[in-house]
């Protein structure tokens, strides 16, 4: 029996069967893990897919914090949007406005007349002289000059002296009738600068 032992054959024999006997055994017990609990419960499901991909309810969380925070930065940047369209129309307003201001100040700059301080000595001279003339020879020289100039001396002239030359002024014809018209109207306009203050 020791020499049966001994023998290479047996030996060789014996490992075969014990590497048999210890294959089908873990097959068996594999075959019996599969199989589902005796008490009705199913075995849990393993997980097919990708290793990365599992549940975690904080990762959950941070994604739907992320999601309305995304939300609402649409929403803060729709509001924006819209508050830049209203002010971009109301600027334009304002523009509008600054124009026709402007414009409304051009036209009074053009149909007022100013005088300046320093030209006051010259223009009271010219209306005490104007005011000694007829008003025939005074509106035929004062009709060769500006209307600019003609109200600085009106402004120094009474209303007594000065009636009375846009009266001659009116005969001269239909063209210096006009012109008379508009330096009295022009003449409701007229200031003296620096003071500012309007003498008629």
């Amino acid at each position: 029996m020791k020499k049966l032992a001994t023998a290479n054959w047996f030996v060789a024999l014996a490992g075969t069967l014990a590497y048999l006997g210890t294959t089908l055994f873990c097959f068996s017990m594999a075959k019996f893990s599969a199989v589902p609990a005796a008490n009705g419960l199913e075995a849990s499901p393993v997980h097919a897919g990708e290793s990365w991909i599992f549940l975690n309810p904080e990762l959950d969380q941070m994604v739907a914090e992320l999601k309305q925070e995304k939300e609402s930065l649409s929403m803060r940047e729709q509001q924006l949007k819209e508050l830049e369209a209203r002010l971009a129309s109301e600027r334009q307003e304002i523009n509008i406005v600054t124009e026709a201001v402007a414009r409304v100040q051009r036209d009074l700059d053009r149909t007022l007349v100013r005088i300046k301080q320093e030209d006051v000595p010259n223009l009271k001279k010219l209306a005490k002289m104007h005011a000694s003339m007829s008003p025939e020879g005074s509106a035929n020289i004062l009709k060769e000059h500006p209307d600019d100039e003609i109200l600085k001396i009106f402004f120094y002239l009474k209303p007594t002296e000065s009636g009375p030359i846009l009266e001659a002024f009116g005969k001269l014809g239909k063209a210096d009738a006009q012109r008379a018209a508009q330096l009295t109207e022009r003449l409701r306009r007229t200031t003296e600068t620096p003071a500012g203050k309007v003498k008629r």
